[in-house]
């Protein structure tokens, strides 16, 4: 199709010109604070990023510091692992299932057991909820119906099991990645893309953001080494699997490991008079990542990034500000950090791309897996 070309006269150039000025000056009164660029070089040097701990069997990709000193840590049946999928390091260095064994056992009813871990979160009452996706490989079919499970780290007890509708689940559907504010739970469709929003109260799921380009697989994950493809030799796909809500519960960030961070108000999921082409319209680009192993969010609202691309750990405070915090070659596939309140980072170099986890016969694991401690700077973002 030829598309045609318009020539202006003079007058016409200036007037349309003028109209355009006037369009883009409304449009910056309008438009929130455009973010800054990634700074190519880090803050912090090497000696920043210590050795906390290793494993030479588990793969670890999330963790969750508490506020007494134990440290909660997901080694998710997907990746490859076997044998139990939480675990609690306690102060001396020990690791135990979490919350016990029975949770962590690989029979009996699936209803009172992890199948397939898929992400956790602590919330303000110092609680735990943890997905259970039931997905134990993503290239066969859910070993059990997904739940979540809410446990209180005071008794290392399970205080309910929340199923997850199917109706609320599409044919393919991967649950992966959780953030709870109050009594609302906010689980990305990884398989499928869009956005569970559970009533954790009525365990009522409701389904949002269905095949939104926005949380779509629509660019290749890349590491150091290029992009990641499955055994068939296709690039790896996978749709939105990390979310945070923001301390106030105001709104919610969501990505998919190769696109980039959305923002999106959780006003939206309670409005009934708002459109179709509103709701479309309400996922605003809030910064163009690079490929991300995982995000958690401080008390202050600034986001954590673990930058698979690059091996680095980057924040982005409420106000916009992006920060290379530290870049090293250490970092193989970061994962989920934990923050454990007192200028402390926590992330597990998990190598996943040397998993099974994309369809590999067998893993190319350089063990051991490490878990690594970032000493975060103090001073502000550099101006």
């Amino acid at each position: 199709m030829t598309v045609p070309f318009f020539r202006l006269s003079s007058p016409g150039r200036r007037t349309a010109f003028g109209l355009l000025a006037a369009m883009l000056v409304l449009s910056m009164c309008n438009a929130p604070s455009w973010a800054l660029h990634m700074p190519k070089v880090a803050e912090l040097p090497a000696s920043a990023l210590q050795p906390f701990m290793q494993s030479n069997s588990q793969i670890w990709d999330a963790i969750v510091p508490l506020p007494d000193g134990r440290m909660l840590l997901e080694a998710p049946a997907w990746v490859g692992n076997t044998g139990p999928q939480l675990f609690v390091r306690s102060t001396d260095g020990q690791l135990e299932p979490w919350p016990n064994a029975a949770w962590n056992g690989t029979e009996g009813d699936s209803a009172s057991r992890f199948v397939a871990l898929g992400g956790l979160t602590r919330t303000a009452d110092g609680h735990i909820w943890v997905l259970d996706s039931g997905v134990t490989n993503r290239k066969t079919p859910p070993a059990a119906p997904p739940k979540l499970v809410e446990i209180d780290p005071a008794t290392n007890t399970v205080l309910r099991v929340v199923p997850i509708q199917a109706s609320a689940l599409r044919p393919g559907s991967i649950l992966s990645g959780i953030a709870v504010h109050g009594t609302t739970a906010y689980v990305p469709d990884s398989g499928v893309a869009g956005l569970l929003v559970i009533d954790t109260t009525t365990a009522t799921a409701r389904r949002f953001l269905d095949h939104h380009p926005d949380l779509i697989a629509s660019r290749p994950i890349v590491t150091p080494n290029g992009p990641v493809r499955d055994s068939s030799g296709h690039y790896a796909a996978v749709d939105a699997s990390m979310v945070a809500v923001s301390p106030d519960g105001s709104w919610i960030v969501l990505q998919a490991p190769g696109q980039y961070l959305s923002r999106v108000s959780t006003a939206i999921f309670n409005d009934p008079d708002i459109t179709p082409a509103a709701f479309e319209e309400s996922v605003t680009q809030w910064f163009k990542t690079p490929s991300l192993g995982g995000m958690t969010i401080d008390n202050d609202g600034t986001l954590y990034w673990a930058d698979i691309t690059t091996a680095s750990i980057l924040s982005y405070t409420t106000g916009r500000v992006p920060r290379r915090l530290i870049t090293d070659p250490r970092l193989q596939w970061p994962t989920t950090p934990g923050l454990d309140g007192h200028g402390h980072l926590y992330v597990s170099a998990s190598q996943i791309d040397h998993s099974t986890a994309f369809g590999a016969p067998t893993a190319t694991i350089t063990w051991p897996i490490t878990i690594y401690e970032l000493t975060l700077p103090t001073t502000p973002p550099p101006g």
